[in-house]
């Protein structure tokens, strides 16, 4: 069930206290070819997801509240180097039905190209529970069998392809290179999903006038999958 509600906060991001919304970054970490104009204050879909940033321009902490038939709120909170590494993250889930409580810690370690090589996560009584290992190509994506990837997005998958529009995405921009590498976060904004036959799924996105999504709706609808989602800006 932790693993359910993890991987759809991740599947959130892959289609995801307020210090200075202003500030400039300059930092290397950085994916953002322009100065971003807007940063992502809710994504609501299934779950209504709230971020909030350093003062580094990058996320801070999130709160998601999901109200389904599993009601979950999870907390999280990331940590930084003074190079504006990402160094650890903090997250803090109450699954509400049953009242259970649950945290981790998330240590990263990063290989000679500046990529998350190594995820150790830690208990509350700093136990190690898992570590999960990353290789990435020589373009430094993710080294998976079968994925291709243009322009940064994966672009296809085995026999799937991917096709995507030319907006912003906002994930992209909200945290640095090597966590957007290591979760897959995709530069831009998927339009449809295809094999060797059909046509499996169309996207359709509505756009503000700087150009960053406002919602998306889906088709055909999957049952507890994402098919409807808006985006709220500060």
């Amino acid at each position: 069930m932790k693993k359910v509600i993890l991987l759809t906060i991740l599947s959130i991001i892959a289609i995801s206290c307020n210090n200075d919304d202003s500030s400039d970054n300059n930092d290397p970490q950085n994916p953002i070819e322009n100065e971003t104009t807007m940063k992502l204050k809710e994504f609501r879909a299934l779950a209504t997801s709230k971020y909030f940033y350093h003062e580094n321009g990058f996320v801070d902490s999130t709160s998601v509240l999901n109200v389904g038939l599993i009601r979950t709120e999870i907390q999280t909170k990331l940590h930084y180097s003074l190079e504006n590494t990402l160094s650890s993250m903090e997250q803090w889930i109450h699954l509400v039905n049953s009242g259970e409580k649950i945290y981790e810690k998330v240590v990263f370690e990063y290989n000679s190209e500046n990529l998350i090589n190594i995820k150790r996560v830690y208990d509350e009584n700093q136990n190690l529970k898992r570590t999960i290992n990353y290789t990435y190509n020589i373009e430094g994506y993710l080294n998976n069998v079968g994925s291709i990837y243009s322009e940064g997005n994966l672009v296809q998958n085995g026999s799937i392809t991917y096709s995507y529009d030319n907006k912003k995405n906002p994930f992209y921009e909200m945290y640095p290179t090597a966590y957007v590498r290591m979760n897959q976060i995709n530069k831009n904004n998927q339009t449809s999903t295809t094999n060797t036959t059909e046509t499996l799924e169309v996207i359709n996105w509505s756009y503000n006038q700087n150009g960053y999504p406002v919602s998306f709706q889906k088709s055909p609808v999957i049952q507890d999958d994402i098919d409807y989602a808006e985006y709220i800006y500060y």
